[in-house]
Order: C-alpha cells, then structure tokens, then sequence
C-alpha cells in the first residue's frame, strides 16, 4: 500500500488526512494518508528517511517547510522555482516537487473584470504569500502591498522593493479590494477595522476555525475562507499522483465542515 503524508510542525489537526482517505474510499485507491509532525531540528534526517522508504508515494509540505524541502528534491517545476516553495512532493522514480498553492488560491478569487487597479494587501510574507502574490500577478494584480514583521525583499518585482511594516498599515487601508491574511495570527487591530471598507473583500488561509479571529472581525464582509484554498491545492496534488481530477461532493464538504 503506498503511503502519504502532510509534512509540517503543527500538522496533527489538519484536514487533508480527511480530504484524502475520502477520495481513496471513493475512487478505492489502496493508499493511505497521515500526518508527519516534524520539528526544525530533525526535519532533514527525517524527511530523507521518510522519501527513502519504497511504500512513500508523496507529500504536501506545509509551514514551516515549503523552502526547506527543495534540497531533498531532484527537480521543480517552473512555477515552484519561481515562487521558492514547495507543497507537493512526487516520490516515484525521481523525487520531484511542484507548488500547487498558487492554483489552489486562483480558483479562490472571484472572477472580476477591472482589476489592474485595485488595491490589494497581503498580510506576512512566508511560502504561502509567496504563492499568492504570484496569483495576483498572473491574475493582473498592479497594485500589490505586502506586510510583514521584518523586512523581506519581494519576489517578482523588476526593481528592488521591500515588504512593508505593519506599523504603516493604517496609511494604505482605505480603498482596498482584497485583504488576504497568510499569518497564523491577527495583524488588524481596532484601530485599523474604522479604515476598512465593508465592500472590502477579507481572505485567511488559516481553516481551522472556519471563521478565525482575522475573519471575525468583518461580520458584513465578502470572505474567502481558507478551506476553499486547501481543498482546491489539493485536487492538482491528487491528480499528480493517481492520474485522476477528484471531485468535491456535498457529502465529502459535510465530513470537513464536521471538524471546523
């Protein structure tokens, strides 16, 4: 039986155990989905040990690892490389690695004309912001502003520029489309909810809770919720692996919803 995993250090609650094992028992794969919980310090000794082992078929990479996991692959694919991270991990003849975060967001973003000039803002800046502020671009996105807590230059761009702190928020929240939270934490405060409009759209990939703190806070808001994202990297990561575009029943969307 071949064997997968989620790979992270805070992985034992996440759902696509869930999301996988359903697609098994519907389309009777013999494959089985777990968890890995790995720590900063033995996470390259393990993570080789588990890609050595013959009934290993894939893994998705979650935070922190997505960079950290490209040294233990023998080829990316091109939207990996220009993202710098990793989600999902093929252990076949070679080990090879793709990003299918950026995709899983695409499909997230509700299909609007006009867009070049609407503002956006992206709160922190790991892997996964990495992977959608590559989205934004593709999708059209000019007017792109990242935050983080310490300073990062920012990919993709043809001139230098940096991300910006949090201590400038305030100036830049009036008139934002889409504001997307890529952070485990909630970098709005009070003062800054006044600034935002109520036509803006808020966005979390955090998914457990289904309305998180970040998500709380906007009741009259559109919202993107995070499990939309997770569901939808999953299905390109299903198809690398077995050949096959699972599809996304009511009675699968009840199982998740169950444990949100």
């Amino acid at each position: 039986m071949k064997k997968l995993y989620v790979v992270g250090n805070k992985v034992s609650k996440s759902l696509s155990p869930t999301i996988f094992n359903y697609w098994f028992k519907k389309y009777k794969i013999k494959a089985s989905y777990g968890y890995l919980e790995l720590s900063e310090k033995n996470f390259h000794k393990k993570i080789k040990e588990v890609l050595e082992k013959k009934d290993t078929l894939g893994l998705n990479i979650t935070i922190p690892f997505k960079k950290k996991i490209i040294k233990h692959l023998g080829k990316i694919d091109a939207h990996a490389k220009k993202i710098g991270a990793v989600n999902c991990v093929t252990n076949k003849k070679t080990i090879n690695g793709t990003n299918t975060d950026w995709t899983g967001y695409y499909k997230t973003i509700p299909n609007i004309k006009k867009i070049k000039n609407r503002k956006v803002i992206i709160l922190g800046y790991g892997g996964a912001s990495h992977a959608i502020h590559y989205v934004l671009k593709k999708r059209g996105f000019k007017d792109i502003l990242i935050f983080n807590r310490s300073k990062k230059k920012i990919k993709y761009l043809n001139k230098t520029e940096y991300t910006k702190t949090y201590s400038d928020l305030e100036k830049h929240l009036k008139g934002v489309f889409l504001i997307i939270n890529t952070t485990p934490t909630n970098p709005i405060l009070k003062k800054h909810l006044k600034l935002i409009s109520k036509s803006t759209i808020v966005s979390d990939i955090v998914y457990n809770p289904k309305n998180t703190s970040f998500l709380k806070q906007f009741p009259k808001n559109k919202k993107i919720y995070g499990i939309s994202m997770l569901i939808e990297q999953a299905k390109p990561c299903f198809k690398i692996w077995f050949g096959k575009n699972p599809s996304v029943d009511e009675k699968m969307l009840n199982v998740i919803y169950k444990k949100i």
